[in-house]
């Protein structure tokens, strides 16, 4: 199981650093599957999350695609979040983060399927919309956004993507600053869930699936710039209704 795991950090953080996510709403269910426990899978899911945004987000900021002046205050709200959230996960029935999960997995293929994009349309706010305001704005949804993916160990960048286009981003801009954002999100959130659970880690394993999902972000993040993910965002929308119906399926 060990070598499975490695392998699919590898596979997962290429793929999704492309689309401006660290993987964990992949990683959470797949590790659930596998026979860690739910919380311990979340807990996982969200370094490993951590580590793939951060490798794409060396590159991005290499490349100056990450708007600094809205991230950090998206960042420190979403910590507040995360924290709040690995709070509430141990306190919270697991069939409810299960059916949580689901939901969030659904809207999150239906959007890529019958939206044309992972995201929504990059011109819903005028780019000239003032910084004050988008900041705010971000602030406020980052918190909440925040709450959500440590409870339920998606990372964030489901949400995080779509909001920076709403909010005017350019899409390989809201891509980038994305990644930067969900490195800080979901380390809180990891490291919330360390401080507030009692579940045992696989410190071997952690240390060698993130090395895996390190390289593999920095293969796709480099990518990137050459690739169009339409595709993969399909292929990534039919395997989150699989596992939709797996979720449900093991709720009955």
């Amino acid at each position: 199981m060990e070598l499975l795991i490695v392998l699919i950090a590898l596979l997962v953080s290429a793929i999704f650093s492309m689309l401006g996510l660290g993987g964990a709403i992949i990683y959470t269910p797949l590790f659930f599957w596998l026979n860690v426990p739910l919380l311990a899978a979340v807990t996982m899911a969200l370094l490993l999350n951590s580590i793939t945004a951060a490798s794409a987000s060396m590159t991005y900021l290499k490349h100056r695609l990450v708007d600094r002046r809205v991230a950090f205050p998206i960042i420190l709200t979403s910590i507040l979040g995360a924290l709040t959230g690995s709070y509430l996960a141990p306190r919270v029935e697991t069939r409810i983060i299960i059916l949580l999960l689901s939901i969030i997995l659904f809207l999150a293929s239906i959007r890529i399927l019958f939206f044309n994009s992972l995201c929504f349309s990059s011109k819903s706010i005028d780019r000239k919309t003032p910084y004050l305001n988008t900041r705010f704005i971000g602030a406020v949804a980052g918190f909440f956004i925040g709450v959500v993916s440590s409870l339920v160990g998606i990372g964030g960048g489901t949400f995080i993507v779509p909001l920076l286009l709403i909010l005017g981003f350019e899409t390989k801009n809201a891509v980038a600053t994305s990644s930067f954002i969900i490195t800080f999100m979901s380390l809180s959130g990891f490291i919330g869930h360390l401080n507030f659970e009692t579940q045992q880690l696989d410190v071997g394993l952690l240390l060698y699936a993130g090395v895996a999902a390190f390289i593999g972000a920095q293969a796709g993040s480099r990518a990137f710039r050459r690739t169009s993910p339409r595709t993969i965002e399909r292929m990534f929308a039919v395997v989150l209704l699989l596992m939709v119906g797996k979720l449900l399926y093991g709720l009955m």
